[in-house]
């Protein structure tokens, strides 16, 4: 089916594959991207899964968590140039976002993409929104503002956070543990450390979705398939590469920064502590 060159492009932005092998996977898939992605990357064409505007995008990743930690809200504000990323009227909408939907009971334990806030009437306002608010500041700073992406955690067990580089990089982690004495929370900062520093995408193997363990398996096998791997051992070779791909992806599996002739699983158990992971978010300015 024709595509369109926006469609092209978006995907190009993407993958950092070219526009010729972007618009081939595009037809071959239907206009579906998500399965053009998956032929690129079978072919090999995909540099890295990136994401679309990234090399243009400034900002700041924000995040919020109560005294109790039982609340944490990690937000995405994008601008135009890093000198307003770094101006105390733009950092002070970003933390005035940050009460808002760390106040709102309507966004518990939800994240997504910032429209869905933008609407919402501000916390502590009468009839200003969300999205009122962040006009005024365009109209103050002189650039565009975008609020980009928000997630925010409730629960019964521990919060933690972690913003590295000025607000490049942020990390918002649950965790369980019998208290939150000094050894635990070195061992927490120990994780977020982790996480900004390499990227997992999974807390576990057993927390990795279904459907995209079988995405990865696919496509894997379909590579062993294409570089003329024999039939019979195809599931094998699959299996080794799900072993390496489980070390990039999956934060237990990966070796600790620190101590590199261990597992991050290793690591906690060894601790002396009871901590246990229970999920994460990690934000880069970018949308990594």
């Amino acid at each position: 089916m024709p595509v369109s060159m926006t469609e092209v492009k978006k995907l190009r932005e993407m993958t950092g594959a070219g526009m010729l092998d972007c618009k081939k996977a595009l037809e071959e898939a239907n206009g579906d991207i998500e399965k053009a992605k998956e032929i690129l990357r079978i072919r090999g064409l995909a540099k890295a899964e990136k994401k679309a505007g990234r090399e243009t995008k400034e900002g700041l990743i924000r995040i919020k968590v109560t005294q109790d930690r039982k609340k944490g809200v990690i937000v995405e504000i994008n601008c135009e140039t890093d000198f307003v990323a770094r101006n105390e009227e733009f950092q002070k909408l970003a933390d005035i976002i940050l009460d808002h939907i760390i106040s709102v009971e309507e966004n518990a334990n939800r994240e997504g993409e910032g429209e869905e806030i933008l609407s919402q009437k501000l916390y502590g306002s009468e009839n200003k929104t969300v999205e009122e608010l962040i006009k005024e500041y365009i109209a103050k700073i002189g650039e565009n503002i975008k609020l980009t992406r928000y997630c925010r955690y409730d629960t019964e067990d521990y919060l933690h956070s972690y913003v590295h580089g000025g607000g490049r990089i942020g990390v918002l982690l649950e965790f369980s543990a019998s208290d939150i004495g000094e050894k635990t929370l070195r061992v927490v900062q120990d994780i977020v450390l982790q996480i900004a520093a390499m990227k997992p995408e999974f807390v576990s193997i057993e927390s990795i979705p279904e459907e995209i363990l079988e995405r990865e398996k696919r496509i894997l096998k379909e590579q062993a398939r294409q570089e003329g791997k024999p039939e019979h051992l195809l599931d094998k070779i699959v299996e080794g590469k799900l072993r390496k791909f489980y070390q990039e992806k999956v934060l237990l599996e990966q070796l600790f920064v620190k101590e590199e002739k261990k597992k991050v699983s290793q690591m906690l158990a060894e601790s002396g502590t009871d901590v246990k992971v229970k999920r994460f978010c990690r934000y880069e300015i970018g949308g990594l």
